[in-house]
């Protein structure tokens, strides 16, 4: 009897020790998947002998997916995994994701799933003992950008494939960082954000762009989460940026990361008006919706605004820089306040029209070049003159016509007490691309300039001061212009730019892929790439060149 219980406590023991051991391994497995990259690459034959002797199922075995650390975005509408791959590095281990329930069999062996790649055609192949899929995969050398948006808010909201979200609304953020020189702690930045469609005639488009806005908590759109996206600034506010009406996808991101160069600390104040771009792939709902470019915006953090100092920006053609008073305005509920038309104030109190209005005003009559000098910075007057100069920006600045600007208010030591200090932004109608009136495609002509083009400028504190007779600005602008031309605007530097925004948009394959995904959009030549664009940048240049 003694023996039989020693014998039942050991067969308990037993029982009790393999079913620890299996459940190490499984939640091992759990946590773990299964991890494996070598030999994965498979053949011709090696599929067609898959194929013969298993199952095939129309959607992938597994869609949870990780190559290292980095898992997958799988788009059920074409069949696709997307990959972020990062420059100079290999990917060592490919993990699938699993359920609690079949997780034991896989580990003992009854359903393993094998991953394996088929080169040639691009294909992931998912394989167990009795069943096979083929998915699509797709390598990009740009950051993956994700929103996710609940069922329940696409239905209540009635989206569609657009995803026009006209007010700020819930959802959640994933972003992939393939930085080769990311030094974080994380390549994956996860936050619940809040979101909304943005811009003016291209809110129309059917690719649009969004300000977005992370939050610390999914259920307090008041809450913030500062981070930094891809090594730009720490901040909750960001702009993605789509290209849907420019041909090469290229003009705005090139004008305004450029702008940067120009117009870093360049100023009195040490301030940044400016902002910066980097290409991202975006999928909305793990469906791919196209090439965009992320920023952060140019608010009063860039202008370093202090207090008594106010932000505005210029949205329209109303030519108010050169209006003689400014207008009373009054929604009916005893708020009114005079302000200058066409101007709205981003930042600081509504006493500072009075302030914006002297100084355009000094600026436009006055004839003393002095006067009109201590209305701006100077440095960042001239910077902004050569680049809509140069750029032929028609959608910023036309004759007396000025349009998508940012201007502040700054504080300084001259007889008004304050200067401008100015900013572009939108930027995509340069260098060839502009509105032709009953031409081109949705509104935008590609190449309806040439590279000699002079564009109209009748509004500057260049041009009025040379319209006073200043008598050094012509060479301070000569002066200046040459500098850049030695730096930042040498050719040698504006192919190296050219190059890398051609590798980002063309060389991963992002053209190609949003071209097919909104195939109404503007596009140049694909074999092209930016052929086109590169020499009417550089022979825009040598213009430039016989003018100073």
């Amino acid at each position: 009897m003694n023996t039989s219980k020693t014998l039942n406590k050991q067969l308990l023991f037993l029982i009790l020790a393999v079913f620890i051991f299996i459940s190490v391994i499984v939640i091992d497995y759990r946590i773990n998947g299964d991890t494996y990259f070598e030999n994965t690459i498979i053949t011709e034959n090696k599929l067609e002998q898959l194929l013969s002797s298993r199952e095939y199922t129309d959607t992938p075995i597994v869609t949870e997916l990780y190559f290292d650390d980095q898992p997958l975005i799988y788009d059920l509408d074409d069949n696709t995994f997307y990959c972020s791959s990062i420059e100079n590095q290999d990917f060592t281990t490919i993990t699938t994701g699993k359920s609690l329930e079949n997780s034991l069999l896989q580990v003992l062996g009854i359903d393993y799933i094998n991953v394996g790649y088929l080169p040639d055609s691009g294909q992931l192949i998912q394989y167990s003992h009795n069943k096979i899929s083929i998915s699509n995969l797709v390598f990009t050398t740009l950051p993956i950008l994700n929103i996710s948006i609940s069922s329940e808010t696409v239905k209540e909201l009635g989206l569609d494939e657009t995803y026009y979200i006209e007010s700020y609304t819930s959802a959640e953020l994933y972003l992939y960082d393939n930085s080769s020189d990311f030094d974080g702690v994380s390549r994956i930045t996860s936050s619940p954000i809040k979101l909304h469609a943005r811009g003016g005639t291209t809110i129309g488009a059917p690719q649009k762009s969004y300000r977005i806005s992370l939050l610390s908590d999914a259920t307090d759109h008041s809450s913030k989460n500062k981070v930094s996206l891809l090594g730009l600034r720490e901040d909750e506010d960001w702009i993605l940026y789509s290209p849907y009406s420019d041909y090469e996808k290229v003009r705005n991101v090139f004008a305004m990361n450029l702008w940067k160069e120009m117009a870093e600390s360049n100023n009195e104040w040490n301030a940044s008006p400016y902002t910066e771009y980097r290409f991202v792939e975006v999928f909305f709902n793990n469906n791919y919706h196209g090439l965009y470019a992320i920023a952060y915006p140019i608010d009063k953090k860039q202008f370093s605004i202090t207090d008594g100092e106010s932000l505005f920006k210029k949205k329209d053609w109303s030519q108010t820089e050169f209006s003689l008073d400014l207008e009373y305005t009054d929604s009916g509920e005893g708020d009114g306040y005079y302000w200058l038309p066409g101007y709205s104030l981003e930042y600081g109190n509504v006493d500072s029209f009075t302030q914006l209005h002297d100084l355009y005003y000094t600026m436009a009559y006055s004839d003393d070049p002095a006067a009109i000098r201590d209305t701006v910075d100077m440095g960042n007057a001239i910077d902004l003159y050569l680049l809509y100069q140069m750029t032929q920006a028609v959608d910023n600045l036309y004759t007396t016509n000025v349009k998508n600007l940012l201007v502040a208010t700054k504080k300084s030591d001259v007889s008004y007490g304050y200067k401008l200090l100015f900013a572009p932004w939108d930027m995509d109608q340069i260098l060839g691309n502009r509105f032709v009136d009953g031409e081109g495609s949705h509104g935008i002509s590609s190449y309806a300039n040439s590279p000699d083009y002079s564009l109209p400028i009748a509004w500057s504190p260049v041009y009025f001061l040379n319209e006073k007779g200043d008598k050094t600005i012509s060479s301070e602008v000569s002066n200046r212009y040459h500098t850049l031309r030695r730096t930042i605007w040498s050719d040698d530097h504006i192919n190296q730019l050219i190059d890398i925004y051609e590798a980002d948009i063309y060389g991963s394959g992002a053209f190609e892929r949003t071209m097919v995904r909104w195939s109404d959009g503007n596009y140049y030549d694909i074999d092209k790439q930016l052929e086109d664009f590169r020499n009417y940048t550089i022979e825009r240049l040598h213009i430039m060149d016989e003018l100073y």
